[in-house]
């Protein structure tokens, strides 16, 4: 696959000048309906705002995403901080398969995970999940895999607790939820494709134990998750009380040669535009600036690291 290298005017705003400016961004992203197409696409919008023409690239999954990147196939993409992490280091889930070309651009925030079922199911909780159907696999979305560990960890439950049909990411979970082939799935928490669903049947996640006993099962399994409360909202399909869920953090990343002036430019737009990704994608409106440039053991792209270094702002331990 070759570079898509298309010309592009910057508007003087934007900050970026020189001739390494004039090239459409790579936007690397999962299916459409996924939180990471939405954020992809929500950025986009704020880029052509201002004058800085990008394409949203959706891959099959962040595993497949996230190698184009690091081969400059792709300029950005957008990924949770453990799986930035390990495909990095090449460890985990990219054990032995390290990509040196990344570099972090932000912590943009923190991501909702969530176990969900039909509405008019019996599970009401993690330990009714025994002898149940899940959707399982996600060869495309391997560290959202870890995530249904983690939250079945909390309930003292395995994967080998329950029956298991193997789906390759979580747009086909859902819809294998939607058709009653499974009773239960993983997706994130005010995603388009969970409002669908629950159009369509009606859905509901399932809380997890807020305990430390139960905190630390997660960690166990997923050292970089927390738990956190979360109330009823219009845009949280599935939330039909105040409950405590999973969340861990999510990043923008880049690869190392894009020009630290493209990249500087994207970080002041993602960090002074909150109201509109918001509009784009709602999962923003957990943006913090403050906590953009926080330390996820992976090198900031040095494009990211001038902002930061303009606005003041350190780097959060």
């Amino acid at each position: 696959m070759k570079k898509l290298l298309f010309a592009a005017v910057l508007a003087a705003s934007t900050g970026i000048a020189g001739p390494a400016s004039a090239q459409l961004l790579g936007l690397g992203t999962s299916p459409q309906g996924t939180l990471t197409y939405g954020l992809g696409a929500a950025v986009a919008k704020v880029l052509q705002d201002n004058s800085i023409q990008s394409r949203v690239q959706p891959q099959s999954g962040t595993a497949t995403m996230i190698p184009l990147v690091n081969s400059g196939e792709i300029d950005v993409g957008f990924a949770n901080a453990a799986e930035l992490y390990d495909s990095f280091h090449g460890v985990g889930t990219f054990d032995k398969r390290p990509n040196p070309k990344l570099r972090a651009v932000a912590v943009i925030f923190p991501l909702r995970a969530g176990l969900l079922v039909r509405a008019n199911s019996d599970i009401k909780s993690i330990k009714d999940m025994k002898g149940k159907t899940t959707a399982y696999g996600l060869t495309a979305q391997e560290i959202v895999r870890k995530t249904i560990d983690a939250m079945l960890a909390t309930g003292g439950l395995t994967p080998n607790d329950l029956k298991t049909v193997m789906v390759p990411g979580v747009i086909q979970g859902v819809d294998n939820l939607v058709a009653g082939r499974v009773d239960i799935t993983v997706f994130a928490i005010g995603g388009a494709k969970v409002a669908e669903a629950d159009a369509s049947v009606g859905i509901r996640f399932i809380p997890l134990e807020d305990s430390p006993a139960s905190l630390a099962a997660l960690k166990k399994e997923f050292p970089t998750g927390y738990l956190g409360k979360i109330s009823p909202a219009p845009n949280l399909a599935g939330i039909k009380e105040p409950m405590t869920v999973m969340l861990y953090d999510y990043t923008v990343f880049a690869n190392a040669d894009v020009p630290a002036d493209r990249i500087k430019a994207l970080t002041r737009l993602i960090a002074e535009n909150k109201a509109t990704l918001e509009q784009g994608q709602s999962s923003f409106r957990e943006l913090d600036p403050a906590r953009m440039y926080s330390d996820v053991k992976v090198p900031y792209h040095p494009g990211a690291i001038a902002y930061y270094n303009e606005k003041g702002i350190k780097e959060a331990k």
